[in-house]
């Protein structure tokens, strides 16, 4: 059976390569002088590039042009048929005609709107490419400047080189990346999924990543892109970007250009340089104002629980929440950013103080946390046994606290927290609930205050890195003990605990794209946790099965 399919396999490459041979487009797809400077060992051969390509460089994982990365393409294939013979036959047949990108630097689309080729097909567009286009020096996609890549890099004009060949062959190896924007040390560091991703080889470098799908997840502000701005690093926001630049979105609205990152690699970059834009307004931190309400204190834990509401309301959920404090012992502190009149009055009466932010800042519940600590009086961690840390993105409880609160009484760790994760191999703790001790506050103060002042302008994803994932991370260096009401490790089949269970068994290492919160919803309702988050029943972001949640 395996001599079978070993020979069937070898049937069908045959067929591929005697398909790829015969079709007319061979010489569209195969740069002969390319592939001979590109793998000059071909020079000591008794073949040319032609024939050497198709008795041995398509075998071997060597690309005919490039403008094709026959890799990536295979990407397309069903896992059992990606070689190197299948992905160029897929390209020459049905792919070119389809608008399948033959690479990751290779933009069809946008290529065609840059040099006027709407009409064209994108076979016509890849044929543009390949000859005006590389005569050219044309950029392939909206994620290069090739001009200005030249200009930084002497060497290439110097030695009469093509400034995208140059890049595939050495500059990317080299860690020289063909934007003047690309950060791709801080762009790999700012996203754990990214991380991974080029860790376990999916993609050789973060500019590759962002080439083939990190654009699109960054116009969708679901993942950090950090940029480099006249030499300062910056971090790009989709809907900021959009909002200080009418004109880009503009741009985008009338179909001219895909996003606002797509605007500001091609265009944009250029007019903040020259001072005509900028990618951003600022967005500097709140400031606060401390009511003291009349409720007197009386517990011996202190929350505060971080609010915003962009009507000014205080939903009946997170009334919920804070008469549940009161009543297991605990006083509450309110910050928030201008509840209304009515919501004001209700929460006096559960409430010792309310903190009124300026403004709703990019640190959200963190800046709002770090408002409460520095703001109350500093011998605060001595007067109660836990500081609660803790948001409105939770409805709580939604099944009876008891448990729940006798654990925390019963914990002896620095810091207690309801859920953990891994975040693209690395370990946290969830910040929509920390009960921390008067050594943890003691410890982590400082450094959320020295953040602060770092970070005063974030995106969500740098806070989660930079506080959620980050502090984590510092408090177990610091040497704090932490316990987790349901964790992780105690979830022996993660596979069987995903909402719906994963068919397949499921490693620790499938952990790292794992929402504690989202996938595992049910099984942390199912071991006594009375939170369920907000934003699963809402939005339901990850797309998991949520139906029995009222039951459970």
């Amino acid at each position: 059976m395996r001599l079978r399919r070993l020979l069937s396999g070898r049937s069908a490459t045959a067929r591929d390569v005697r398909a790829v041979a015969t079709h007319p487009d061979l010489e569209l797809v195969l740069d002969a002088p390319w592939y001979l400077a590109r793998y000059p060992d071909v020079l000591n051969s008794p073949f040319g590039a032609r024939e050497h390509f198709l008795a041995s460089g398509i075998h071997e994982g060597r690309n005919p042009s490039p403008y094709v990365d026959l890799r990536f393409v295979a990407e397309a294939l069903p896992q059992a048929t990606r070689t190197g013979p299948a992905a160029l036959r897929l390209l020459l047949e049905s792919g070119l005609d389809r608008g399948l990108a033959p690479s990751p630097f290779v933009d069809l689309d946008w290529y065609g709107r840059q040099h006027r080729l709407a009409g064209a097909t994108p076979r016509e567009r890849f044929a543009h490419l390949v000859t005006a286009g590389s005569a050219a020096h044309a950029d392939p996609s909206p994620w290069f400047d090739l001009a200005w890549y030249g200009d930084r890099h002497p060497e290439i004009h110097l030695g009469g080189l093509d400034p995208f060949a140059y890049f595939l062959a050495v500059g990317r190896w080299l860690q020289r990346f063909p934007h003047p924007l690309w950060d791709e040390a801080r762009y790999i560091a700012l996203n754990d999924y990214v991380r991974t991703a080029v860790s376990s080889g999916k993609y050789p470098s973060g500019f590759e990543h962002f080439c083939a799908v990190g654009w699109e997840e960054v116009a969708r502000e679901a993942i950090a892109l950090p940029v480099l701005v006249a030499g300062r690093a910056d971090e790009y926001s989709e809907g900021r970007y959009l909002a200080a630049n009418p004109g880009a979105a503009r741009a985008v609205e009338a179909g001219e250009v895909r996003s606002g990152i797509e605007h500001l690699m091609t265009l944009g970059h250029r007019h903040i340089a020259e001072g005509q834009a900028v990618l951003k307004h600022p967005s500097p931190f709140s400031t606060v104002t401390v009511e003291v309400t009349g409720t007197p204190p009386s517990g011996d834990w202190l929350v505060l629980l971080n609010h915003f509401d962009v009507d000014g309301s205080l939903d009946a959920h997170v009334e919920t929440a804070l008469a549940t404090y009161r009543a297991a012992g605990a006083d509450v502190v309110l910050v928030t950013t201008g509840l209304n009149a009515a919501s004001l009055d209700r929460a006096r009466t559960q409430v010792t103080h309310v903190l009124t932010k300026s403004r709703n800042d990019d640190l959200r519940d963190f800046g709002g946390w770090h408002h409460a600590l520095e703001t109350l009086s500093p011998d605060l961690p001595g007067r109660y046994a836990r500081i609660i840390l803790t948001n409105d993105s939770v409805y709580f409880p939604v099944l009876p606290p008891e448990p729940f609160c006798a654990a925390l009484r019963a914990s002896a760790a620095d810091v207690f927290a309801a859920t953990d994760s891994v975040s693209g191999g690395r370990y946290h703790l969830q910040s929509y609930f920390l009960a921390l001790s008067p050594r943890a506050v003691e410890v982590l103060r400082p450094e959320l205050a020295r953040r602060v002042v770092e970070q005063a302008e974030s995106t969500k994803l740098t806070l989660i890195q930079r506080f959620e994932v980050g502090l984590s991370a510092y408090a177990l260096e610091q040497g704090l003990t932490t316990e987790v009401f349901v964790g992780l490790a105690s979830i022996p089949d993660l596979a069987a605990a995903i909402s719906p269970p994963e068919p397949r068994p499921l490693s620790r290492l499938a952990a790292t794209v794992l929402n504690t919160t989202h996938h595992l919803w049910a099984t942390t309702l199912d071991r006594g946790l009375p939170f369920l988050k907000v934003e699963l029943l809402r939005d339901n972001p990850v797309e998991v099965a949520i139906d029995g949640w009222e039951e459970r």
